[in-house]
């Protein structure tokens, strides 16, 4: 994660890094790959007309310029992510020549939204997050990696539990737990001794205690 930390301000601690899925980039992988390269390298191999025509290096220079912009998406595609801080969310936008940062605090945050659009959406574990935000525009990354567990990171950042409010209400449930521990005994101890049942039973044990047998 430290590749992002210039792009974060001092003294805020990276939590996640959330990434496109790597299906975004494959599509255009297999694109290039099969369009610009394996045809291209098939159809000049099987013709000889087209090698007269076109010089090998030529077909050299085009494999070379594929591999370079497949190397160029996969730096983006790695680049393209948004930063979760314990302060705030980064939308990074990198380019070759500018790389665009966009904030949202996480106070500024009104409810996060995961929404799918294809079936098999679910199978690769890919959907849109959608950050809505109070008074503004939603900020969204589309087809993001593993989205559930990526939108509990941030929620856990908008409305935090904080230690004060933990201890206090551990102390309320403690408080609770003995009044109502001490209520059940005085309740049971009233029932018991109030029930003639009960104190006839006592009373009994009390004269089995001290009846002396005559007959040793």
């Amino acid at each position: 994660m430290s590749v992002y930390q210039k792009y974060i301000p001092e003294g805020q601690e990276i939590q996640a890094v959330i990434h496109q899925h790597w299906l975004t980039v494959m599509d255009n992988f297999i694109l290039w790959l099969s369009f610009w390269a394996l045809i291209p390298s098939f159809l000049y191999h099987q013709s000889e007309r087209i090698r007269e025509i076109i010089p090998f290096y030529a077909l050299e220079w085009l494999l070379f310029l594929v591999f370079i912009k497949i190397a160029y998406e996969l730096f983006n595609w790695y680049h393209d992510v948004w930063v979760v801080t314990d302060h705030a969310v980064y939308d990074i936008e990198w380019s070759l020549l500018k790389t665009n940062v966009e904030n949202i605090h996480h106070e500024s945050i009104e409810g996060i939204e995961v929404d799918k659009h294809r079936i098999w959406d679910n199978i690769f574990n890919k959907w849109d997050i959608i950050i809505h935000k109070f008074w503004e525009e939603e900020l969204a990354i589309y087809n993001a990696y593993s989205p559930y567990k990526s939108a509990e990171t941030i929620e856990q950042f908008i409305n935090p539990v904080h230690e004060e409010e933990q201890d206090r209400f551990d102390m309320i449930m403690d408080s609770l737990w003995w009044v109502v521990t001490e209520y059940l005994e005085r309740h049971w101890l009233k029932e018991k001794y109030d029930s003639p049942e009960d104190n006839k039973q006592d009373v009994d044990d009390i004269d089995d205690q001290y009846t002396i047998d005559a007959r040793n």
